[in-house]
């Protein structure tokens, strides 16, 4: 295949257009810290603090008017484009809601970003830095739908997840666009096992205008690894810079 062939137009995207559906989680970063983050030194001491005071966090986001989206739900398609894009957005093209199919895959996607992030940073500091974070989840549907992990897509697995080239899925993205689909499945480049994740091109896709759920949770971040960890499962995940490399390298998003 041609670097300038058409990765819809091989697969005859348009042929290939379904219902899909399913529940997607997002993680976003909050504003507000945990006070106890004053008084131990990683998230280890954290979880043994909060065996102590069995407190959870409870939300903080109000529920929505019926008529409209809830902000978790509605700000993602009003955030200005990166400067590279996004995997599927150019960056004159409206912004993409995109969330993990699940919570493995939203932490994975997220672990790469928090890795871009440090390094685009003016810092020579070896400590860590903390973070307060929210998953939430919600449902989708649509009638216009496609599935880019599944055949005929899955043989451009490459050019759709590649670790840092984006070109060939904008093109892609663009040209789902045209064609009207409202929401896609895509492999995930940066979880292991290229666990699904989605994108909705607009807000009228989802089952509900609010969360189904929410989840606190806390994040670690080194030169070297990242560490999340969940306030109401107790879950801890930790992921290192090296579980990203391609080619002996950290991609960079372009």
């Amino acid at each position: 295949m041609k670097a300038t062939d058409s990765i819809w137009k091989a697969c005859r995207g348009e042929e290939q257009i379904v219902p899909v559906s399913g529940v997607l989680f997002r993680m976003v970063k909050k504003l507000e810290q945990i006070a106890t983050w004053q008084i131990v030194e990683n998230l280890g001491e954290q979880a043994e603090l909060e065996d102590l005071i069995e407190e959870k966090i409870s939300a903080v986001s109000s529920l929505p008017k019926e008529d409209e989206l809830h902000i978790l739900l509605k700000a993602p398609f009003q955030y200005p484009p990166l400067e590279w894009g996004s995997r599927f957005g150019r960056t004159h093209e409206p912004s993409i809601f995109y969330g993990g199919c699940s919570v493995d895959a939203t932490l994975a996607e997220l672990a790469y970003y928090r890795f871009v992030y440090l390094q685009n940073i003016d810092t020579n500091s070896g400590e860590s830095m903390q973070s307060q974070h929210l998953m939430f989840s919600v449902g989708y549907q649509s009638e216009k739908g496609i599935r880019l992990q599944d055949p005929p897509f899955d043989q451009h697995h490459d050019l759709i997840a590649h670790p840092s080239n984006y070109s060939r899925a904008q093109q892609l993205g663009a040209e789902m666009r045209v064609a009207e689909v409202e929401v896609f499945e895509y492999p995930s480049s940066r979880a292991a096992d290229h666990a699904p994740c989605v994108g909705i091109f607009t807000p009228g896709n989802f089952t509900q205008n609010y969360p189904l759920s929410q989840e606190e949770w806390l994040s670690e971040l080194t030169r070297d690894t990242v560490t999340f960890k969940s306030m109401g499962s107790r879950l801890v995940k930790t992921y290192s810079i090296s579980d990203f490399f391609h080619n002996g390298e950290f991609p960079r998003p372009a």
